[in-house]
């Protein structure tokens, strides 16, 4: 199954003919890719079957080919990941994840949590930290 999942990689502004080269391997081939340059690196979100431990062996195994190891981050979009960045670098996020909706559409997303679940969640992260898939879970178990 396809996954939308989100790549830094910090360093330079811009993608090596390897790292171009190995989106194709990470998409198998289906171009399910937009990325952008920004102040910090490269920023990248793909559809992909790949687990994000995979994919970072593949970025890990270009930069060992180049003698340039670069540091990358790699995560599922829908997964509990949080970051602290600079402002500036969500501005490209925002731009680039709209890019991608609309090129490839979102890939959807179905929480299964029960009732029980999701208030340890609300316990533990708060309810405004939720997703909006955990929030429509929760609005359906309430009903």
């Amino acid at each position: 199954m396809k996954k939308k999942l989100i790549i830094f990689r910090f360093g330079s502004a811009m993608p090596t003919q390897k790292e171009q080269a190995i989106m194709g391997q990470i998409t198998d081939g289906s171009g399910e890719a937009v990325g952008c340059s920004t102040p910090f690196g490269v920023l990248s979100i793909v559809n992909t079957s790949m687990a994000p431990a995979e994919v970072t062996r593949l970025f890990n195994r270009v930069a060992a080919d180049t003698d340039d190891a670069l540091p990358t981050i790699v995560f599922e979009a829908d997964g509990p990941v949080g970051f602290n960045f600079h402002p500036e670098f969500f501005e490209h996020f925002a731009q680039v994840n709209q890019a991608f909706d609309e090129e490839f559409g979102t890939v959807t997303y179905r929480c299964t949590l029960s009732l029980d679940e999701l208030l340890d969640l609300v316990k533990s992260k708060g309810l405004d930290n939720f997703t909006e898939v955990e929030l429509t879970r929760l609005k359906e178990l309430s009903r």
